[in-house]
């Protein structure tokens, strides 16, 4: 897989602000928390856990977690979506607004970046499950335990 760097990565939250977010710590154990992505600075991002806003700092040179944007695959947009999306007054506006509702869509990186055309769940940095599928697994480790 293509690497790319975390200012790559932070551009490409910046697009989904608001969606929410699973973080799995790569310190303390497997758990993963399901937050809101509210806010991105040069090295973190700024995500609501729990009505409690916490920075994540990332680094090109260490993980202490995986960040992943919880998205919907294009094969569930409907109708009604696909519509609204056509009568947008600007074509350049549907992108973004298939991302406001928490859609993956292909990202464009920099010129003849090799990421370029790429889902963001194909660079890793989403998770097509909902956040009650999540919770539901982890009550389900739980009880295995």
């Amino acid at each position: 897989m293509n690497k790319i760097t975390i200012a790559e990565q932070l551009m490409i939250f910046s697009r989904y602000l608001g969606q929410q977010v699973v973080i799995r710590s790569l310190l303390n154990d497997d758990s993963e928390v399901i937050g809101t992505l509210k806010g991105i600075r040069q090295n973190a991002l700024l995500v609501d856990i729990d009505e409690v806003n916490r920075w994540i700092p990332l680094n090109d040179n260490f993980s202490i977690c995986e960040v992943k944007l919880l998205l919907k695959p294009l094969k569930k947009l409907t109708t009604s979506i696909i519509n609204t999306a056509n009568s947008l007054p600007v074509q350049a506006f549907i992108t973004p607004y298939y991302q406001q509702l928490g859609f993956d869509m292909p990202v464009f990186i920099s010129p003849g970046h090799s990421c370029n055309c790429k889902y963001v769940y194909e660079l890793d940095l989403a998770d097509y499950r909902t956040a009650s599928e999540i919770l539901s697994s982890q009550r389900q480790a739980v009880m295995v335990r």
